[in-house]
């Protein structure tokens, strides 16, 4: 039975997402590929994780469904999709293997989106001896995809539509995908304004996601966004 998981958590989730390329942190902890995909007819694929640093890593993956309902992100605690193994210690130097496995195929022609959060677990040799305070432990987000029958991740294209919607008072980018297959969005600008330089977000296939906005937007405007794979997009809102 699926669960949602904590706020705190999808915040921490959302949070983490942003800086994956490929995912990475001050404890020198490598994460690729940063975009994995479990093609139709396969049962799994893989997930490598590197320690280069100096003191001994402990991780707990855990992959959650990965939902936009209403313009939010929703994540809830399942079993469809499991990780092998689901605690990988990794040594100075060394790597690790982790198998995102499939084990309820997707509905046919659909794209499935999941996320893979790997959590550091501390370890007696991660807190120096006499070491006062909280020792902070590091949160990656990685999204996975998984695709039904019939879909490729090839053929799963996004078409997206978008328009300025007042939220808590404040202007908010709304941007709809009715497309089978997810947008990641990248170098957004909106009427002359950049949004963001690098990874900006996602929309998943048939869903809308909700952004923020620190100005007063209009829907005359134009929103461009590079997709990935040398394609872009840009277009005027809905007057609706």
């Amino acid at each position: 039975m699926m669960k949602r998981l904590p706020l705190i958590a999808l915040l921490f989730c959302l949070l983490s997402s942003a800086f994956l390329s490929p995912a990475r942190a001050g404890n020198s902890v490598l994460i690729w590929p940063i975009d994995p995909k479990i093609s139709s007819g396969d049962k799994a694929t893989e997930l490598w994780i590197e320690n280069r640093g100096g003191a001994t890593t402990l991780m707990q993956v855990r992959i959650f469904n990965w939902q936009q309902i209403d313009g939010k992100e929703q994540y809830q605690t399942q079993q469809s999709v499991v990780a092998s193994p689901p605690l990988v210690r990794i040594e100075p130097g060394q790597k690790q293997l982790v198998r995102l496995i499939n084990q309820v195929p997707p509905p046919p022609g659909r794209e499935m989106a999941w996320r893979v959060v790997l959590d550091e677990i501390p370890t007696p040799q991660s807190q120096a001896p006499n070491q006062a305070g909280l020792n902070f432990q590091m949160r990656y987000s990685v999204p996975l995809f998984t695709y039904g029958q019939g879909l490729s991740a090839d053929a799963a294209q996004p078409a997206l539509s978008w328009r300025v919607i007042t939220q808590d008072g404040h202007s908010a980018l709304r941007i709809t995908n009715s497309g089978k297959g997810h947008a990641r969005l990248s170098r957004v600008s909106l009427g002359g304004h950049m949004l963001s330089n690098s990874l900006f977000g996602y929309v998943l296939a048939n869903a809308s996601n909700t952004f923020p906005l620190n100005f007063a937007a209009s829907n005359s405007a134009e929103l461009r966004a590079d997709l990935g794979n040398n394609k872009s997009w840009h277009s005027t809102g809905s007057p609706r």
